[in-house]
């Protein structure tokens, strides 16, 4: 049995609570993120260096370094929480659209699931088309953690190779989403089987995971036609709108499935 001296060794069991001097190191952190954002929105992610944050926060140049070891570790820190607040919006949505579709569906949806259309396969290519509408609406809800993405796509050298290695698994977290929606899509039927496929990397994909790196980058390309200087008669959400029609229906999706689940995605993006 323990003494009264041994009791510094017991323990609960329960996570250590971060001590007062860790709770300010975060939060300063934190803040710290929150104005490398608004640079980032001012002046670009060129425009996005130690000196100019310490301008930004009133803060000596040198004692950044004590939160983020380089200006790569700093951009890196702030794709992942972009990142992460992207994922957590998508997941509440995907949660949000099952419920509407599933669990409530003779009570609250009533309306939504009495049409006769709605069997496994459409519910499944609505919740695609879900996804793509909150996809393509994301510059206008969270303009900032979504330009940010598009920026580091097109600024390749920005980070390091360990600090872009280090926002991999929050990027598939993120990419983790829309998989899981291609997934579901297929296993109804309402898309064809893709096979495991070799890439000239050398590397074996999942179906559904290289259909998600070509919707998403896809959708992301047709955004970034809002930035182009040459005056477009269409949108960047419009031709998204076409390119996950199209890759739908190239995976297999009918005519007919793809126009009732649209219909029901128009539903679904009125939820509260």
């Amino acid at each position: 049995m323990p003494s009264e001296n041994d009791a510094s060794t017991i323990t609960t069991g329960m996570p250590a609570t971060p001590d007062r001097r860790t709770r300010k190191r975060d939060a300063r952190r934190d803040h710290l993120l929150d104005l490398a954002a608004e640079v980032v929105d001012q002046a670009g992610i060129d425009g996005l260096t130690m000196a100019a944050l310490a301008t930004a926060g009133d803060y000596a140049t040198a004692s950044l370094y004590t939160y983020f070891s380089s200006r790569s570790a700093l951009l890196a820190a702030l794709q992942q929480r972009a990142l992460l607040l992207l994922h957590d919006l998508a997941e509440e949505r995907l949660t949000k659209w099952q419920d509407a579709l599933f669990e409530d569906a003779l009570s609250q949806n009533a309306q939504l699931i009495a049409k006769p259309q709605l069997t496994d396969r459409v519910a499944s290519l609505a919740m695609l088309w879900a996804f793509s509408d909150l996809f393509l609406s994301a510059p206008q809800t969270h303009p900032r953690e979504f330009r940010l993405q598009q920026q580091l796509l097109v600024n390749a050298g920005a980070e390091n190779t360990a600090d872009a290695a280090d926002v991999v698994p929050v990027a598939m977290l993120v990419l983790d989403v829309p998989r899981r929606l291609l997934a579901a899509a297929t296993a109804t039927g309402a898309l064809h089987a893709q096979p495991l496929t070799s890439n000239p990397l050398e590397e074996v994909l999942e179906g559904s995971m290289l259909r998600t790196f070509a919707w998403v980058l896809g959708l992301n390309g047709a955004l970034m036609a809002d930035g182009l200087s040459t005056g477009l008669p269409t949108t960047g959400s419009a031709l998204g709108d076409v390119l996950t029609q199209a890759l739908l229906q190239g995976w297999g999706a009918s005519r007919e499935e793809l126009s009732a689940a649209r219909e029901v995605a128009e539903t679904l993006r009125q939820q509260p």
